[in-house]
């Protein structure tokens, strides 16, 4: 169950069933890497292999604008207040500047589940007098909405017909009580998306993995009927247990699980900061070890301790595992074995019961002649001769760095000159440090850093253009020996022109042959089969030359084709043609050509879909 070779990205386990698109989403997660989030529009929209978006450097070709423009509005993402790393400066980011919710953890910790729950409505328009199809997917994973190189878990729940499946109410009322988490007002749209699927997740069964013959979810740290404040689902007592957890604390062992543990698996460090009266209670330890090499994006001699952009490495999944006689008890979610993730952080665990033939520990651990298993890269902790170690405390720049991030940040739109200014401002002081610098500039200007006084409300105005205007504002705090930590805040804009985001597209797109390169992409007949830099590629290669026959392409003869075989591709398309047509972003006679067509389609879909009614109606 845990081969190191058997990969599911959780890209790829966002993507649409085939047949279904994206109706809405709502996630959760620790730290969050801007980059990734815009992977997720990518994925509900193409159907292509894993790997569409790998390493988030490739952000905008048109395609992914597309995917970005048509999807995310459809998102609501909630993080730890603080915890959002700070990307390149790139203009595409504007197009999430909506989707992110801050939160912060009622009980003083943080907010550490990653959940997504996803709602998908059939592309085909349903028979008259029905409603359209949808289906529900919830993953419940140990990966928080970043790049990491690291092992985690992730669950995968759809929805059934079956009646004798499992609920998963608690799911929606996470969800519900982060709208009350939140820093700051929450749009209407995020609490009416929340409230939306929270309602569906009532009345939906899910089916049950293969093997498992119950399944409960655990949700910590927010309060109410579910969800208790502190606590533990753990059982007190178990013939055998098996716990991954890359981090522990001493406290686990006494607040929380005061019981023998047969086999745990951490990271070195983190068991090296045990007293011994806690490894006393562990039967065999383990530390991972899958022989990949380790590289950090971020010098450790410069970030501070808990960054988030300093990626996590090595085993990160969180699994709780017991058995006693012949049934299997399996916890996975986001809980580490620490005090404060059961008595002061938000967390979330599913319990999953079974028979151990499916659901127990050599199960879980064992490999295939084919595969290694987990066992084959854990190796046996050697414990120290001398005193534990303690790990480093949070540091004052990453309380800092928290503090920011719960701060309201409004920014003010004006015109100025012949161009943009907005003006950030806070009615709460920033923190005050000693030796400490702290710079902020909107994220699309990483050459226009200010540095900004501490213990004061923030009030800075930025002079912009129009397509680097942002509605995030990033923060470095540097002190004197070199240490560093930045962060990311979306910022609410207000009097923002109304065609921003137009010209925003028109200049990333480029230019117009662009534009149809990938238009003819999409177009294609086999395009469903195509990854996106496939696609682009095929389209770019069809116009090689000198670049004047590229208008010359048989762009009528495929839009007339997919007028008659695919109109809702043209659909999909039809707002952004009409937005780039209403910049002047086309190739002159585009427009009226591309709307010509687009009637005629639309007028034909119509009348096929009242025929059909009516054939319905007359059918005995």
């Amino acid at each position: 169950m845990l081969q190191p070779a058997n990969r599911l990205t959780l890209i790829g386990a966002m993507r649409p069933p085939a047949g279904f698109r994206i109706e809405a989403a709502i996630a959760v997660t620790f730290t969050l890497d801007l980059r990734a989030l815009l992977a997720a529009p990518a994925a509900f929209a193409l159907t292509g292999p894993d790997g569409v978006v790998a390493n988030g450097e490739q952000l905008e070709p048109v395609e992914l604008l597309h995917a970005l423009r048509s999807h995310a509005s459809k998102i609501t993402v909630f993080n730890q207040a603080g915890y959002t790393a700070v990307p390149p400066s790139r203009r595409v980011f504007a197009f999430l500047e909506g989707a992110l919710v801050p939160v912060d953890a009622p009980q003083g910790g943080i907010v550490h589940p990653k959940v997504w729950v996803l709602r998908y409505e059939a592309c085909d328009d349903p028979p008259a007098g029905q409603i359209r199809q949808q289906r529900l997917r919830v993953l419940v994973a140990s990966r928080n909405l970043t790049f990491d190189p690291s092992w985690d878990a992730v669950l995968r729940l759809d929805e059934s017909a079956d009646s004798s499946g499992t609920r998963l109410e608690p799911v929606g009322e996470l969800f519900e009580g982060l709208l009350e988490a939140a820093v700051g007002e929450v749009a209407e749209a995020h609490r009416q998306r929340v409230q939306s699927l929270a309602t569906a997740l009532q009345a939906a069964t899910f089916a049950l993995p293969d093997g498992v013959e119950d399944l409960q979810v655990h949700v910590l740290g927010l309060g109410g009927r579910r969800s208790p404040l502190t606590g533990s689902p753990l059982p007190d007592s178990a013939e055998r247990s098996f716990v991954i957890s890359p981090f522990v604390s001493d406290g686990f062992f006494t607040a929380v699980h005061p019981h023998p543990i047969t086999e745990l698996v951490s990271l070195e460090a983190w068991l090296d900061s045990l007293k011994r009266t806690a490894l006393a209670k562990v039967g065999t330890t383990y530390t991972f070890d899958d022989r990949s090499p380790i590289e950090l994006a971020t010098p450790e001699d410069q970030s501070s301790p808990l960054d988030p952009a300093r990626p996590l490495a090595g085993m990160h999944a969180k699994i709780f595992a017991f058995e006693t006689g012949d049934r299997a008890r399996l916890f996975v979610g986001s809980a580490n074995a620490t005090r404060s993730a059961f008595h002061s952080n938000v967390e979330i665990l599913v319990e999953l019961t079974g028979p151990i033939e499916t659901l127990g520990i050599d199960r879980l651990c064992g490999g295939t002649p084919d595969e290694r298993g987990l066992r084959d890269c854990i190796i046996s902790y050697r414990l120290r001769d001398d005193a534990p170690i303690p790990l480093p405390d949070t540091s004052t720049l990453d309380r800092a760095r928290v503090a920011i991030g719960r701060l309201q940040i409004e920014g003010v739109v004006e015109a100025s000159g012949a161009d943009w200014a907005v003006t950030y401002r806070t009615s709460a002081p920033l923190p005050s440090l000693e030796d400490t610098v702290i710079r902020c500039w909107p994220l699309p200007s990483a050459g226009n850093r200010r540095q900004v006084a501490g213990g004061c409300p923030l009030d800075e105005r930025f002079e912009t253009s129009l397509e680097a205007m942002s509605g995030f504002l990033a923060f470095e705090l540097a002190q004197d020996d070199g240490v560093v930590t930045e962060l990311v805040m979306p910022v609410p804009l207000r009097d923002v022109p109304e065609h921003r985001e137009r010209f925003l597209l028109r200049s990333l797109i480029g230019n117009a042959e662009r534009f149809l390169r990938y238009l003819l992409a999409l177009l294609d007949e086999d395009s469903g089969h195509l990854d996106l830099l496939d696609a682009v590629e095929r389209a770019s290669a069809d116009a090689a030359g000198d670049g004047q026959g590229f208008l010359n392409l048989p762009v009528l003869e495929k839009l007339l084709r997919t007028m008659r075989r695919d109109p809702a591709k043209l659909a999909s398309l039809h707002p952004l043609v009409s937005d780039l047509a209403a910049d002047d972003a086309l190739p002159p006679g585009f427009a009226e050509l591309w709307n010509a067509i687009f009637d005629v389609a639309i007028a034909e879909a119509t009348s096929a879909a009242i025929a059909e009614s009516v054939e319905g109606v007359q059918d005995p």
